[in-house]
């Protein structure tokens, strides 16, 4: 944004502050947002995700500032995909980037009761970095819940491990991130988002951002390509675990153990069907970015409506243009006035989606 252009957003209206809350499933995403906002967002456990898309907070002041909370699942949520996640994440991004509101830095929940960095919770780091990158560490903020499930002498040793162990938060603590306890009341999440405030003087980009604004792919990013090399790992884990059952089959069958068989007929039709879903994924990486982008443009209009005039919204990024595939965009846009009968930013927004359009049927 230019320098006259931000004078005059400032002289129109109150700026406004935007902060990504991300982690794995069951870390207290959610209930941290609730106590905020006094939102109803819906509270998992630690199995199951409540969070099965982004969701935008209205507006809250907090010491004369307007803030912007953004609730998003996990990449380990249990009814969406990992690289839906990472589509609705990486979309959500954008549409901040492009609007009048500022990302103020990003929270990242960790549970002070795991005592280890591996499977799920790793996965979900890995993919955390890669959407920030290293530039903008110095405006993340680790947050550890669940404190009260813990002995005192026990949580603080465990997080002296987080901030000094290179296998856990160390290497990001390093280049600026810092770390923080939640303890679950409305006081501890305010001082938080008020450490976050006080810290910030320009816009906060991630390397997500970064990325989609310059016209890469989805499955071209650094995120991308992690997830993708995690997706076709497990696969290949998964065929390995398949083969050892189909061996262990054939020698039941030779001992006419049916009942052995049966067991393991059935486990081969589960890693069967985990195999072609992670296939399926992989594959499917590079496509449903733009429609992401639209399902959750009308989220985002929804709660900074109050904020600002539809105007404010011209300078959002184009980074969908290069995925999109050359199409005759006269019958394509005509379909989408018709489906979007909205201006100013929206309506470019439908135009800017139009090649997309087709793919949607």
């Amino acid at each position: 944004m230019s320098e006259s252009s931000g004078r005059t957003a400032a002289e129109g209206r109150q700026e406004t502050f935007a902060i990504a809350v991300m982690g794995p499933t069951g870390t207290g995403k959610s209930t941290f947002i609730n106590l905020l906002t006094n939102s109803d967002f819906g509270v998992g456990n630690d199995l199951e995700s409540c969070t099965d898309s982004v969701h935008f907070t209205s507006p809250f002041d907090l010491e004369g500032k307007q803030v912007i909370l953004i609730d998003t699942p996990g990449f380990d949520d249990t009814k969406i995909t990992d690289s839906d996640v990472l589509k609705m994440i990486a979309a959500s991004l954008s549409l901040i980037r492009g609007s009048h509101l500022k990302l103020a830095g990003v929270i990242y929940m960790h549970r002070i009761i795991d005592n280890r960095m591996g499977g799920i919770s790793g996965r979900n780091f890995r993919m955390f970095r890669h959407l920030c990158g290293d530039s903008s560490l110095s405006n993340v903020v680790i947050v550890t819940s669940m404190w009260d499930q813990i002995a005192t002498e026990l949580g603080e040793a465990r997080e002296v491990e987080l901030k000094t162990k290179p296998i856990f938060f160390e290497p990001v603590i390093a280049r600026g991130a810092r770390i923080a306890r939640h303890n679950n009341t409305t006081e501890s999440a305010r001082s938080i988002i008020r450490s976050i405030l006080s810290r910030h003087s320009e816009q906060s980009t991630l390397q997500i951002q970064e990325e989609l604004e310059a016209g890469i792919s989805i499955n071209a990013t650094k995120a991308g390509q992690e997830l993708d090399k995690d997706l076709r790992e497990r696969s290949v884990r998964h065929q390995d675990e398949l083969r050892v059952v189909m061996e262990e089959m054939r020698e039941a069958i030779r001992l006419r153990d049916e009942e052995s068989r049966k067991d393991l007929a059935l486990e081969r039709e589960k890693l069967e069907v985990m195999i072609k879903r992670l296939e399926h994924e992989s594959a499917s990486l590079a496509s449903g970015y733009a429609e992401a982008l639209t399902r959750l443009g009308a989220k985002f209009q929804s709660s900074v409506k109050p904020l600002a005039p539809r105007s404010s919204f011209s300078s959002f990024a184009q980074p969908v243009v290069a995925a999109a595939e050359t199409e005759s965009n006269a019958i394509l846009e005509g379909k989408i006035a018709a489906a979007f009968p909205i201006l100013g930013f929206w309506g470019r927004l439908a135009v800017m989606l139009a090649p997309f359009s087709l793919s949607w049927k």
